[in-house]
């Protein structure tokens, strides 16, 4: 029974005790439907220095966030939200393939996202748009 508690308690710490929550959503378009590949990059201020974190968008378009190690999270904080879609070639942009997102949700200043890390933790939705089809010049 002892160690059952110790066990517990151990746990506990490990889990909450390194100042981090978790921040977990989905990328999707606004007809529903999922960004299947990219990512999710947050930037902060944590204790005055600067934070970044970041999460791999998964084929159903959720993500987690976190810092350097697998299974690190968010320190509490406010944070500026960008999208990252997938890495599109110039041979596949000139066959006409264009980047899952629009250009304007992979910079800070123009995404229009935000973040509030309360210690517990949050859940972070974004909608984004496709961009848009370039007309081909003769």
């Amino acid at each position: 029974m002892r160690r059952t508690i110790l066990f517990a308690a151990a746990a506990l710490l490990a889990a909450g005790c390194n100042g981090r929550a978790t921040v977990t959503g989905r990328v999707t378009y606004p007809d529903g439907s999922a960004v299947e590949s990219g990512s999710v990059v947050a930037e902060g201020t944590a204790n005055g220095k600067p934070v970044l974190v970041q999460g791999a968008i998964q084929k159903d378009g959720t993500f987690r966030l976190g810092g350097d190690r697998p299974g690190d999270g968010v320190l509490p904080g406010s944070y500026r939200v960008a999208v990252h879609p997938g890495y599109v070639s110039d041979d596949e942009r000139a066959k006409g393939v264009l980047p899952a997102v629009d250009g304007k949700y992979t910079r800070y200043d123009s995404s229009g996202f935000t973040l509030d890390v309360p210690p517990g933790g949050t859940e972070l939705n974004l909608k984004v748009t496709r961009p848009a089809a370039r007309e081909k010049s003769n």
